[in-house]
């Protein structure tokens, strides 16, 4: 047992981590990764145990720099485009329209995604908008995506992927939307900007509200890596950040009805989506 990641010390990292961001570790699944972030850390940092460490963590990382790092190292962040598409048609086949209908035609219609990763998500919902949706050229439509992991968001920004994230966009849509290079796939320049990315803990709820309000938040399979206290907090956080009438779309293991009672529950075809 490593003198930096004994125990008792995983339990004191993933009290402080769960305080944090909501974030319940595992130790079968978590404490591996989290020894060798620790002891990396500590290498760099020039220090020799784990209580230094820690103290620096909790009492010495006044701007977050360390905990980003943290988070950086403990998160998962695994995705392709147009996974799970049904529910990238639901929202620009059947919200985006009723939505449109019901606003005032001066006003954006705001969707979030949060977690975004590295921005496949975002990115699917954006072109299923331009090959879909009817809407596009009649009304704004601002999407934001946030993640705790600041790798993931410069990674987002850049807008380029590997042959596994773009596997599973039809070709044509491919070619329409992406230039080709020797290593990987890049959005083309008139798609960068149309997601706004952002680093934010979504425990953090000055941040959260900063961004305002929106009308669609698309969080997929985030809530599974959280216990019931802070599933219900995220859940609330989401039914206040929505303007009435928007909708929350979450994975297909996620059950907002098991978590908070707030939300209206709606089928379309086979996606469920949720209703303040």
């Amino acid at each position: 047992m490593s003198s930096f990641l004994s125990d008792e010390n995983f339990l004191k990292m993933g009290e402080f981590i769960y305080r944090k961001s909501g974030i319940y570790l595992e130790k079968e699944k978590h404490f591996d990764k989290l020894l060798k972030h620790v002891e990396t850390r500590s290498k760099q940092l020039e220090i020799n145990n784990f209580r230094k460490y820690f103290f620096k963590l909790r009492f010495e990382d006044k701007n977050g720099e360390e905990f980003q790092e943290l988070m950086n190292a403990v998160t998962v962040n695994e995705t392709y485009f147009f996974r799970e598409k049904d529910q990238f048609e639901v929202i620009a086949n059947n919200i985006l329209p009723e939505l449109h209908k019901i606003l005032p035609s001066s006003r954006p219609i705001r969707i979030l995604s949060a977690p975004c990763s590295t921005g496949e998500e975002p990115y699917s919902i954006v072109l299923h908008i331009l090959e879909e949706a009817n809407i596009v050229e009649q009304r704004d439509i601002e999407i934001v995506g946030i993640d705790i992991d600041s790798t993931v968001i410069e990674k987002a920004k850049e807008a380029k992927y590997t042959q596994r994230s773009i596997h599973n966009i039809p070709k044509d849509i491919i070619k329409k939307w992406f230039k080709k290079t020797k290593q990987n796939y890049s959005l083309i320049k008139d798609l960068h900007g149309s997601v706004d990315f952002k680093v934010i803990n979504i425990f953090n709820k000055d941040h959260m509200r900063r961004l305002g309000k929106f009308d669609i938040i698309f969080s997929r399979n985030m809530l599974i890596y959280f216990d019931d206290a802070s599933k219900k907090e995220v859940a609330m956080t989401f039914y206040d950040m929505l303007n009435s009438g928007g909708y929350v779309l979450l994975g297909h293991a996620e059950y907002m009805s098991r978590i908070v009672s707030v939300f209206k529950a709606k089928k379309i075809d086979n996606t469920l989506i949720y209703q303040k």
